[in-house]
């Protein structure tokens, strides 16, 4: 992946500042509060990230652009101070040039072409990487895809100040671990543009399984509810209609050639109205008695539950004056005669088995014998209300379908008509009512046979899923090469760690890549027993130089093998927490590890390297850009020549 910073302009309000890149190395030193990892900070937001306001930034700056050399594009990338959701990018190649202003999160339409839909789109796009899509929980199949963003790269290849001793490429963060993974596994090779499309493809049949049974089931549930669970019921419901319409059409026609009918329509609703009322009244009286019910077996709940206090009193009372003898009364002085038997009170010569304490030992029988008559009435209670609950649904019912026939009746006092056009008004109602529900039941006959033939539709894509899991599998099982670039990767880690005088790493200590994690750990003379990683390296400067390790084994691994890594790689104080005076060893191991990678392996790799103190690299290096910066000396000014603070 192709690469290249040319140059980046900050626009402050009495200044624009330029800074040049060399193509191969660009250093950056000085005093604090210059702006040196400012420079690194405006890369990062020029290339989708969020704008770190220093004091500087937030009173100067107005916007900035950055040069660059994306694949075989070049490229000018703009951002405001205040543009936060966009970027705006003017693009030039050999077969086409442009300008746009990107989002940073995909909308719903392609902005160009059918798959680029935001600013990383844009990047991946002329970097030459695939717009990947991998699962958000690699543990379950049906889980969403995400997109795996320019940004996600970006994270091997910038290594920033605040980051470098406490996250380690964000493997150990829960929410965002995921993503940092599956470019690891992309640029080892242990992901393929073939199983993103086949994992594409199956999330997709998936979902359409899901659809088609969810359907499936919300129709099965509204015609098992409406009584149409199936075509034969809808059928024979369909028969019972025709049957009653044709009795209907018989009637009317027998009314046309009788004179007198047996009953008017009043009197038959009045009739109705009468047996309704004896219901009402017959429900109301069931009502009055289950409330009795209900009220006597509370109170008597209540009882149970007073005369459990009782005589749980009654024991605690028992308890302390057990054993107790009395010679006389405590209240009066009176003299006690001796006890007759052990079945009386010492005290009072009572009968035990009439006392309200009872005998000893036997106040745990009573208790549970009332906790069960208490539970009991309980459940005898939740039935009746639930029969009265029904009996007053029902009783309404049919107050409601009384006032509707006594309607009716007062209705049809009103009315001068006679009995025959009553009594065909009320055939021809219910003639209408049968045609409408029959019309009802002939549009949804078929849906309970819709209903099976999605099920077997969707029963259908399970022979495709498996078909589609059996290729991912497959494809999981060619990734051979894969498995050769993480040996590679632990070799490259040996050897860096090994070459800077890593503190406390010796010769004979091996590196294992724990490809669930992805975290690299170090096996202390082969001993898996005492394996460390980078949250156990102790001091902040270990853990700087181990990430750091790390990711220069990534770009040498990448360079090695054709990886697909940006081949870019910027480096905000590798001696953060690291003394170069008290430290010499390490800074000078380092920067020598350093500058040899970049002329033998990452010889094709752009570098960018802030740090306080400078070491020059070798004289046979070759091309590269070195600045100080300074708050005082006019020679080498910070990065807004003219700013000093407030």
């Amino acid at each position: 992946m192709k690469f290249i910073l040319e140059a980046l302009v900050l626009f402050c309000k009495q200044s624009e500042e330029r800074i040049e890149f060399s193509r191969h190395l660009s250093f950056f030193h000085g005093e604090m509060s210059t702006g040196k990892s400012t420079i690194a900070e405006l890369i990062n937001f020029c290339l989708g990230g969020a704008l770190k306001k220093t004091p500087a930034i937030s009173s100067e700056m107005i916007g900035t652009h950055l040069r660059a050399t994306v694949g075989n594009t070049e490229a000018l990338i703009e951002r405001g101070a205040t543009l936060s959701t966009s970027v705006e990018v003017t693009w030039k190649s050999d077969t086409e040039s442009g300008r746009d202003n990107f989002p940073l999160t995909a909308g719903s339409q392609p902005l160009i072409g059918d798959d680029i839909f935001n600013y990383s789109d844009f990047l991946l796009r002329h970097l030459g990487s695939p717009l990947l899509k991998v699962r958000s929980r690699k543990s379950d199949p049906d889980s969403e895809l995400h997109r795996i963003s320019f940004r996600d790269f970006f994270k091997f290849c910038y290594l920033d100040q605040p980051d470098l001793d406490s996250s380690f490429f964000l493997l150990e963060q829960p929410v965002r671990q995921e993503k940092s993974k599956d470019v690891l596994r992309y640029v080892l090779g242990l992901h393929s543009d073939r199983l993103s499309a086949l994992q594409t493809e199956l999330a997709d049949i998936r979902q359409k399984q899901r659809t088609m049974r969810e359907a499936a089931k919300q129709i099965g549930d509204f015609l098992e509810r409406y009584g149409f669970s199936s075509q034969e019921q809808i059928s024979a419901e369909i028969d019972g209609l025709n049957d009653e319409e044709e009795k209907i059409k018989s009637e009317i026609s027998q009314q046309r050639n009788t004179q007198t009918p047996g009953m008017t329509v009043a009197e038959e609703d009045a009739a109705q109205i009468s047996a309704l009322t004896r219901t009402i009244e017959s429900k109301r009286q069931a009502i009055v008695e289950i409330d009795q019910r209900l009220h006597e077996q509370r109170s008597l709940i209540a009882e149970f539950i007073t005369m459990k206090f009782k005589i749980a009193r009654s024991s605690t009372a028992s308890e302390l004056l057990s054993g107790a003898e009395f010679h006389a009364c405590p209240a009066c002085g009176t003299e006690l005669a001796d006890a007759i038997s052990r079945a009386t009170c010492l005290l009072c010569k009572s009968d035990l088995g009439k006392a309200p304490g009872g005998l000893p030992g036997g106040n745990a029988v009573i208790e549970r014998d009332l906790s069960d008559r208490i539970e009991d009435l309980k459940r005898s209670v939740a039935r009746l209300d639930r029969s009265l609950e029904r009996q007053n649904k029902e009783a309404d019912r049919i107050s409601v379908e009384r006032a509707i026939l006594q309607a009716r009746i007062d209705n049809a006092r009103r009315q001068v008509e006679s009995e025959y056009i009553q009594r065909a008004r009320k055939l021809e109602a219910r003639r209408g009512a049968i045609g409408e529900r029959r019309s009802l039941l002939v549009r949804i006959k078929e849906m309970p046979n819709d209903v099976e033939r999605k099920l077997r539709e969707a029963d259908a894509f399970s022979a495709q899923i498996s078909e589609l899991e059996r290729e991912i599998e497959n494809e999981q099982a060619r990734f051979e090469k894969g498995r050769q670039n993480i040996q590679s990767l632990e070799l490259n880690f040996h050897s860096i760690l090994q070459a800077i005088h890593f503190p406390e790493f010796k010769p004979q200590d091996r590196i294992s890549l724990n490809q669930k994690s992805w975290l690299p750990y170090v096996y202390p003379a082969g001993d898996e027993q005492r394996a460390w990683t980078f949250n156990d390296a102790g001091s902040g400067g270990k853990m700087v130089l181990f990430k750091i390790c790390f990711a220069l084994a990534l770009h040498v691994t990448a360079a090695q093998n054709s990886l697909p890594l940006p081949h870019v790689i910027i480096i905000d104080s590798p001696m953060k927490n690291i003394t170069p005076d008290i430290n010499p060893e390490v800074f000078e191991y380092f920067y020598q590890e350093v500058y040899r990678l970049l002329k033998e392996e990452l010889n094709d790799w752009q570098c960018i390297l802030i740090d306080q103190t400078y070491h020059a690299p070798p004289p046979d290096f070759g091309e590269h850009v070195e600045r100080r910066l300074t708050k005082s000396e006019p020679k080498y000014p910070p990065l807004i020549g003219y700013y000093h603070g407030h």
